[in-house]
């Protein structure tokens, strides 16, 4: 019998010893958050009904944005999701997406003594406000803003705004309303201008190094779930 266990032993070797995937993403309510102790969120639904079109599970890792865009810049082996598809991050990464559409705009305080009503006018207010690395940040920084002050994290960003330290705030529409519900604060504790900064797709973002019929096969996926719950445009608004 024990020429009929070699092969299945060399059949288990040859599977284990298959290069896997980790998959990263960032906090960004309400994309991917915690809550009540359980990584969820829009897109982390999104990505486990990929991996099971897929028949796959490979594990998923918070990590902060920057450093989780450098792990899958450099090293082989990583999908990052959530990632804005930008020019300046075209060449470093093999994109899968769309998962999301985001449409960012720019918000303000209420009572602003310099309301927008169009982009143009952004360049000339005193103090922005961006989220340090983030597609806005790398947006306006190789457009030459120099007016920008640059923050950690989005709720940061938030506080300070409400409090009068900077004149506006780019932020995704799904992104600012779930970050004043986590916050506990009223929707109309900030105001939208209206001006829209830019719409763009959220992405998966995968190692350089990984192979062109994986990349394949993820897209065929999600595009195959994205038909079917109907996420052409927007996730529902639901938690």
């Amino acid at each position: 019998m024990r020429w009929m266990v070699l092969p299945w032993l060399l059949i288990s070797l040859s599977v284990s010893a298959q290069p896997g995937l980790t998959l990263l993403s960032h906090d960004l309510p309400p994309f991917t958050e915690y809550r009540d102790g359980k990584l969820d969120g829009f897109a982390i639904r999104l990505i486990d009904e990929v991996q099971e079109e897929l028949g796959t599970r490979y594990p998923v890792r918070i990590y902060p944005l920057k450093r989780a865009l450098a792990l899958a810049r450099v090293e082989p082996g990583y999908g990052l999701f959530v990632v804005q598809r930008l020019p300046e991050r075209e060449s470093h990464f093999k994109w899968v997406g769309p998962l999301f559409i985001n449409r960012v705009f720019i918000y303000q305080a209420p009572d602003s003594r310099h309301p927008l009503t169009s982009l143009a006018q952004l360049r000339d207010l005193p103090r922005v406000g961006v989220v340090l690395g983030n597609a806005d940040d790398v947006r306006l920084t190789h457009e030459g803003y120099t007016n920008l002050v640059r923050y950690k994290t989005v709720a940061e960003a938030i506080e300070r705004l409400m409090l009068g330290k900077i004149d506006a705030l780019p932020m995704g529409e799904m992104v600012m309303e779930a970050t004043l519900d986590k916050m506990g604060l009223s929707r109309h504790s900030v105001a939208s201008s209206g001006v829209l900064l830019h719409e763009a797709g959220l992405y998966i973002a995968f190692s350089r190094a990984t192979d062109d019929g994986e990349i394949a096969r993820w897209q065929r996926a999600v595009d195959k779930v994205r038909a079917i719950d109907g996420r052409a445009g927007e996730p529902t608004h639901h938690h």
